[in-house]
C-alpha cells in the first residue's frame, strides 16, 4: 500500500493553510478514503470484479476500508434521507465490497465556508468530487499545492475496467487528462449521446392551441408568441427566467455566438464584444421594453417563476426536463386539466438554419468526477472500489439499485419498481432514485440511458428531448465550443483582469436592458473598455491554451460519436 509520509504531509497541510485564502468557490466535493479497520468479516458478494493478481486488491475487500466523501446533498434527496450514508445503495455498496463510506454534507449555501474551514483544519478527505474550475490554477495547481495524485499509471493496475474503457474509447481522455498527461480522477460517465441534452425551452401548449399559434422556432415567432400572450392571455411575465437564461446561449446562439469565449475558424472568439452580441442585446432590450420578458430578471429565484409558470402570469421559460416540465406537468395535473407545455428548439433568425451551442454534455462530465488526494492512505484499494462502478454488475447497482426491491427484470429491462416511480408514500422519482441509485445524481461509473428513459416518463419530457437535439449531429460538426485549459501561471496573469471584465458587461448589460443606456451610443465605448481592462491579453493566452489542446488531442477537430455502455455487451 501506498502510505502517506506523515511530515510531508504536515509541510502539505501548512501550506494549503497559508493559501487558501485565495481559494474561489469550488463546486466540488471531497470525499476521503480512510484506512482499514482490522478484523472486519468480508461480505458476500456475486460476480464480483477483481483487480489483476498481481496488485493483491480484490473486491471484496478482506479487511473493512473505510472512504471519507465530502459530497454536497443535492435538495431533492432531504425529504426521505440527511446523508447518502443512510441510503439503500450506501448500504449495498458496503455489504457487497466490505467497505465503510462516510459522506461529510455542506449545509446548502455555506458550502464555500465549509470548504475552506476544511482544508485549513489540514483534514482532507481522499476523493475530491467535482471540477476544479473555480480553484485558482484548475487540476494542475491543485496538484502543484498538493492536494491532487496523479492516477494515470494506477489506473491500468487498480482500475482494469475503467482502463478498458479508456482503450475503447480513447477520445475520453480529452477530458480526463491534462495536456501534460496527468489523470487526478476517475469521471461520471454518460452511456449514450441520448442523455448529453436535458435543457431547453418550453411554453404553455394550451395556450398555443387556444390563440391558434405554432410552437415557434425563429426569435421573430417567439416575438410573436409572447406579444400574443401578453395581450391576450393577460401574462405580466411572458418569459420568465433570470437575466442569466437571458444571455445563456439558448438565446445568443441564435445569433452565432455566446457571450463567453468560443471557436470560430480555429480562432478564439470573446463572445460579449463580438458585433452579433450587439444585435442580440438590442433585441433583448426591444423585449424588455414591451413587457416580453418579466420585469423581475435581476431578482427572480426558483420559487417566484414557479409560482409565475402555475399562477398563469407566465408562458414561457428555459428550464431541465427533469426538474422543469416534470415538476410543473405532475404539479398543475389537478389544479388546472387544461395546463400543458411543450418543448420549443433553440431559436434561430433564419427558419431551417440551427442554433450551433446548447446546453449539450459530453460522454465525460467533470463536475461529477472523483478525484482523489494526498491524503489517501490506500491508493490502490481506493482505486479498486472506484472501478466497480465500470463493471457490468456495478452499473447495475449504481444505474437501478437493488434488482427486486428498486428494480426488477422484463424481458431484458431493468424496471424500476413502484417503490421509485410511484412511491407509497408521496415520494417523487428524483428523491427515491436517489435513496436507490446514484444515476439521479453523478458518481463514478457509467449513466445507463434506461435510467432516464424512466425518469422522463412523461409524453412531453420524452418530445422535448427529441425537440432539443433535433440538430446535435450538426452542434458537435460545428465545434465551436471552447476547448483548453490554462497553465497556472496563466491563471494568474488572467484572473483578475476576467473578473473585471465580468463585472463591467454584466453592468452594462443590466443597464442596457433596463433602458438606463442606449446600445447604439455606449457600444463603441463598452468595447473600448473591455479592451483596455485586457481582454485582447486573455484572448491570446486562451489562443495559446487552445493550440496546445488541439496539439495534445488533434481528434478534437474531428469529434466523434460514440455510446459508452456499449462495452458492457462486447
Amino acid at each position: 500500500m501506498l502510505k502517506r509520509d506523515k511530515l510531508k504531509s504536515k509541510k502539505l497541510f501548512t501550506r494549503i493553510a497559508t493559501g487558501f485564502l485565495l481559494l474561489a468557490l469550488l463546486s466540488s466535493a471531497l470525499t476521503g478514503c480512510g484506512g482499514e479497520e482490522k478484523g472486519a468479516e468480508p461480505a458476500n458478494s456475486t460476480n464480483s470484479t477483481s483487480t489483476p493478481a498481481d496488485t493483491a486488491v480484490t473486491l471484496p475487500f478482506k479487511e473493512t476500508v473505510t472512504f471519507r466523501v465530502w459530497d454536497p446533498l443535492m435538495s431533492t434527496a432531504l425529504p426521505i434521507m440527511k446523508n447518502y450514508a443512510e441510503s439503500e445503495l450506501n448500504t449495498e455498496l458496503e455489504r457487497r465490497l466490505n467497505v465503510r463510506i462516510e459522506y461529510i454534507h455542506p449545509t446548502e449555501g455555506s458550502a464555500k465556508e465549509q470548504f475552506n474551514l476544511m482544508l485549513t483544519s489540514g483534514d482532507i478527505p481522499d476523493f475530491i468530487v467535482g471540477t476544479f474550475g473555480d480553484y485558482p490554477g484548475g487540476r494542475e495547481k491543485a496538484f502543484e499545492d498538493g492536494i491532487l495524485v496523479d492516477i494515470k499509471n494506477e489506473i491500468p493496475k487498480y482500475a482494469p475496467d475503467l482502463a478498458k474503457i479508456y482503450e475503447a474509447y480513447p477520445d475520453l481522455l480529452m477530458d480526463v487528462e491534462t495536456e501534460d498527461g496527468r489523470q487526478f480522477g476517475v469521471p461520471f460517465l454518460k452511456g449514450d449521446e441520448s442523455i448529453y441534452t436535458f435543457f431547453g425551452g418550453f411554453l404553455r401548449k394550451d395556450w398555443l392551441t387556444e390563440l391558434g399559434l405554432e410552437v415557434p422556432e425563429t426569435i421573430d415567432e417567439l416575438y410573436t408568441v409572447l406579444k400574443a400572450f401578453k395581450e391576450q392571455k393577460g401574462a405580466t411575465a411572458p418569459f420568465t427566467g433570470t437575466v442569466g437564461n437571458i444571455k445563456g446561449m439558448y438565446f445568443t446562439g441564435a445569433w452565432g455566438i455566446n457571450q463567453d469565449y468560443f471557436i470560430e475558424d480555429g480562432k478564439v472568439v470573446y463572445g460579449s464584444i463580438d458585433p452579433r452580441f450587439k444585435e442580440y442585446t438590442k433585441t433583448m432590450v426591444k423585449w424588455y421594453k414591451e413587457g416580453l420578458l418579466d420585469p423581475e430578471l435581476a431578482t427572480n429565484n426558483t420559487k417566484t417563476i414557479d409560482a409565475k409558470i402555475t399562477g398563469n402570469q407566465a408562458g414561457a421559460t428555459v428550464g431541465n426536463t427533469g426538474s422543469g416540465l416534470g415538476k410543473y406537468l405532475p404539479l398543475m395535473k389537478n389544479k388546472d386539466p387544461e395546463f400543458d407545455l411543450v418543448a420549443m428548439p433553440y431559436p434561430v433568425l433564419n427558419k431551417g438554419d440551427f442554433n450551433p451551442f446548447m446546453a449539450k454534455d459530453g460522454p465525460t462530465v467533470n463536475n461529477g468526477a472523483w478525484n482523489i488526494t494526498t491524503a489517501c492512505e490506500n491508493l490502490p484499494e481506493a482505486l479498486a472500489f472506484l472501478n466497480y462502478g465500470y463493471t457490468k454488475e456495478g452499473s447495475m447497482l449504481y444505474n437501478f439499485g437493488i434488482e427486486g426491491v428498486s428494480y426488477t427484470m422484463e424481458d431484458g429491462y431493468p424496471k424500476y419498481t413502484d417503490l421509485v416511480t410511484n412511491n407509497p408514500n408521496g415520494q417523487p422519482i428524483a428523491t427515491m432514485g436517489q435513496y436507490y441509485t446514484r444515476a439521479f445524481k453523478d458518481g463514478p461509473f457509467v449513466q445507463d440511458k434506461r435510467y432516464f428513459e424512466q425518469y422522463m416518463a412523461l409524453p412531453q419530457q420524452q418530445e422535448s428531448l427529441k425537440t432539443w437535439t433535433k440538430y446535435a449531429k450538426q452542434v458537435t460538426q460545428a465545434n465551436k465550443n471552447y476547448r483548453g485549459t490554462l497553465t497556472p501561471d496563466e491563471v494568474s496573469q488572467t484572473t483578475t483582469k476576467q473578473n473585471e471584465i465580468n463585472t463591467y458587461k454584466d453592468e452594462m448589460f443590466l443597464k442596457w436592458l433596463m433602458g438606463k443606456e442606449d446600445v447604439d451610443a455606449t457600444w463603441d465605448k463598452y468595447v473600448e473598455q473591455i479592451k483596455k481592462l485586457g481582454i485582447e491579453d486573455i484572448i491570446q493566452v486562451r489562443q495559446a491554451a487552445y493550440d496546445r489542446f488541439i496539439e495534445k488531442f488533434p481528434q478534437a477537430l474531428n469529434p466523434q460519436s460514440f455510446n459508452i455502455s456499449d462495452i458492457f455487451e462486447k
